[in-house]
């Protein structure tokens, strides 16, 4: 992270001065309406947040993480509503999941469902400390059937080798407050311990009573090894039990478990709203569905979000209030990261009649209690498109019109405002404010999936949460009003891009252009940063990486508008975008002569040189090495998380530890993401470090081109070759 100081403050008040003007214009009190008023008022209109709720509780009923039988029964309970609601095309696909094999880089889940999960402590004195049919949450998933008595000894961590000198575990049940899976490895798979007791840290002060759900993955040990069972309990209820054993008392715990394991299918759930145009690649409305039976409902917010999406615009399009968008928008329901990939891994042909993607995770949460926030996180820079600016602006539009400004309370009315402009509540939710964000990307959810795949996602979501994947994640922690505000917006901006044609190309220019001016300014202050924070000979080198952000910025912002053509058809969009694209460029170019003109004051400073250095031998070298995605491995191959990605590459390198071998991967949980999307067949390796350290924090070239030739080894790209002229 770069320290601004007083040079750094200063050139940024000289960037925000420079582009006050910009920023008066492009920032206008009301943004231009994408949809005709009175279509946007009548989706606002007949949004409710009740209906949605409705749904999450009924869905809840069901005990499914696919793959399991809940997860079978979540699939019947959508396709039914679906066809209730008289949506197109309903079809429920299963693909099989066997815990062994993989797909692409992912590590098939297998079937598991829990059934009983007792612990008691049975001496000195008997209580019962945990049971699953009261609180899903207290069995970890994948636990197996064990009946098992045995003392408890403390741990600590319990995820660290450190943690077991001189504690003799065999035969025993460890107490641990690390994560489960790495206290299964060391505890019982190396150790002999018998199972797991874990107790929950986080939120601890707060929420001492929270019990928070467990997974035991990876499912299968370095040797082959099956998880025995793991035990989730609270904060308050672990240190109970921790200074019961620091007192010098022994504690003799049972442990009795039942639980169904092997191989299943994940169901996945289609349905439609026809467009008047086949040909046109449709958009797509996605929510995970996989409703944990361990604890945690997070995932049915989304759910019930999206059926309410698809029931009022549905109901507005056949009373005629609505016209037939252009394009059909699919609605798809299935496993988080596991339902989008694996549908394209059958179905590959698929990725060209998906024009975009609305990824709707976690919503409508009661901000207060749950301490969330409402965000939209727009594409990677390795995949910019006009679907960022066009959902960007339903969000902004909604949420300017339900957060309480001083500009909004009317003093002269019999009853003062609160201070709303026109805001959305919920006949049975809240008043609360609407607070939101627009974020560049970031992940985990299945957009993250879908952008390696080059489709064009963004994701809606609610974060934090503290109530995530514990036994208070569920019905009662929603909040209508916020639930309703945001059906409203998602079923404006899905159907905004199913409409869309040509006759809206002028506005969304203009909406673009907006948008990327601000977006401009950002990246001009980041980049004087570098230069502002450069000490001594290090000013050259931070010259350059402040130039390459701006021109990285510029040809981002390209691609976005570039992409508008795939919405609104090309016959003369080109025209149309020119003076646009001309008034960017020139932005840019002022930001390039802003950035030069304070390096060279920087230099004058320092008494350094203040020219950016030249490409080196190696930036040679490397511009001729262009990686090139194979067909073998396609989607993401996630370096840290065990079934997306981890558990492939250990098991094709042989080696547990094989990040130590790519540093790149120690610079944070995107960068090797975004340098495989990156990876298109165009870019070289010098370019890609490039793109790389606009986006994120500046990357040496080697370590770029390691990294491409550790995936080359892999299969992953292929042979790195010259690049095509």
């Amino acid at each position: 992270m770069v320290e601004h100081s007083a040079n750094s403050r200063h050139a940024i008040a000289l960037v925000l001065s420079a582009c006050s003007g910009l920023l008066s214009t492009a920032s206008p009190a009301r943004a231009e309406e994408m949809l005709p008023p009175a279509q946007y008022r009548s989706i606002r209109d007949s949004a409710s947040g009740e209906r949605p709720l409705a749904d999450f509780k009924k869905i809840i009923r069901f005990s499914g993480f696919s793959p399991s039988a809940g997860a079978d029964e979540v699939a019947d309970y959508l396709a039914a509503e679906a066809k209730a609601i008289g949506l197109a095309n309903i079809a429920i696909e299963h693909y099989a999941s066997d815990g062994k094999s993989f797909y692409w880089a992912f590590h098939r889940e297998p079937y598991w469902e829990g059934h009983k999960g007792e612990l008691w402590l049975v001496a000195p004195d008997r209580e019962q400390i945990a049971d699953f049919k009261a609180v899903r949450s207290f069995l970890g998933r994948y636990s197996r059937t064990a009946s098992a008595t045995a003392e408890l000894v403390d741990v600590g961590s319990g995820d660290n080798p450190q943690d077991y000198a001189g504690r003799s575990v065999e035969g025993k049940i460890v107490l641990a407050s690390g994560a489960a899976p790495s206290v299964m490895r060391l505890a019982v798979w190396e150790r002999k311990a018998l199972g797991v007791v874990s107790y929950r840290t986080e939120f601890a002060r707060d929420f001492p009573d929270q019990i928070g759900m467990v997974q035991l993955v990876p499912w299968i040990g370095p040797h082959g090894e099956a998880p025995t069972f793991a035990f989730s309990i609270s904060y308050r209820a672990g240190q109970a039990l921790r200074e019961r054993l620091a007192a010098g008392q022994k504690l003799t715990v049972h442990a009795d478990v039942e639980a169904d394991n092997g191989a299943g299918q994940y169901p996945e759930v289609r349905a439609e709203i026809p467009g008047t145009d086949p040909a046109l690649p449709a958009v797509l409305v996605y929510a995970h569905d996989n409703s944990r039976n361990t604890g945690g409902a997070n995932n049915l917010t989304g759910v019930g979000c999206t059926l309410e999406v698809a029931r009022l615009l549905h109901q507005l399009i056949a009373a005629g209030t609505l016209p037939q968008p252009r394009r059909t928008i699919r609605f798809m329901w299935g496993s988080e990261h596991y339902g989008i990939t694996q549908h394209f891994h059958e179905h590959p042909d698929d990725l060209q009649h998906i024009l975009a993607m609305v990824n709707i995770d976690m919503i409508g949460y009661n901000q207060q209690t749950s301490r969330a926030v409402f965000h939209l996180y727009r594409s990677p820079d390795s995949n910019p498109s006009f679907i960022d600016d066009i959902v960007q602006s339903f969000v902004e539009k909604v949420g300017q019109e339900n957060t309480i400004s001083i500009r909004d309370f009317d003093v002269t009315a019999v009853s003062p405002s609160e201070g709303f402009l026109d805001p959305i509540f919920a006949p049975t939710g809240s008043r609360q404010q609407f607070q939101y964000n627009v974020e560049r990307f970031w992940g985990p959810s299945d957009h993250e999936d879908a952008q390696a795949l080059g489709v064009r996602a963004v994701l809606l979501n609610d974060f934090p949460d503290v109530f995530l994947s514990t036994q208070d994640d569920s019905p009662a922690a929603v909040d209508p009003t916020q639930m309703r505000r945001g059906v409203a917006l998602s079923a404006a901006a899905a159907y905004f891009l199913g409409a869309a044609a040509s006759g809206d190309t002028s506005k969304l220019l203009r909406n673009a252009a907006t948008k990327a001016f601000k977006r401009l300014v950002d990246d001009e202050v980041k980049a004087s940063g570098y230069v502002a924070s450069a000490k001594g000979d290090d000013l050259p080198q931070a010259h350059r990486d402040a130039t390459n952000v701006i021109r990285q910025a510029m040809a981002r912002e390209i691609t976005g508008f570039d992409s508008l053509s795939l919405l609104v058809g090309s016959p003369g969009f080109r025209e149309q975008e020119k003076p646009f694209l001309a008034d960017l460029s020139a932005t840019a170019q002022m930001a390039l002569r802003r950035i030069d003109a304070f390096a060279t004051a920087r230099a004058g400073q320092l008494r350094v040189a203040a020219n950016a250095p030249r490409a080196g031998a190696r930036d040679a070298e490397y511009g001729h090495l262009v990686p090139v995605r194979t067909e073998a491995v396609r989607g993401p191959v996630n370096f840290f998380r065990p079934e997306y990605g981890r558990w492939w590459l250990i098991e094709k390198t042989g080696d547990e530890h094989f990040e130590k071998q790519v540093p790149l991967s120690h610079r944070g949980i995107y960068m090797t993401y975004e340098a495989l999307n990156f990876a298109d067949g165009k870019r070289s390796v010098a370019e890609i470090r490039d793109a790389l350290s606009a986006e994120f924090d500046p990357v040496p070239l080697s370590e770029v081109a390691q990294y491409f030739q550790f995936m080359e080894k892999l299969g992953v790209v292929g042979e790195l070759g010259a690049k095509p002229k």
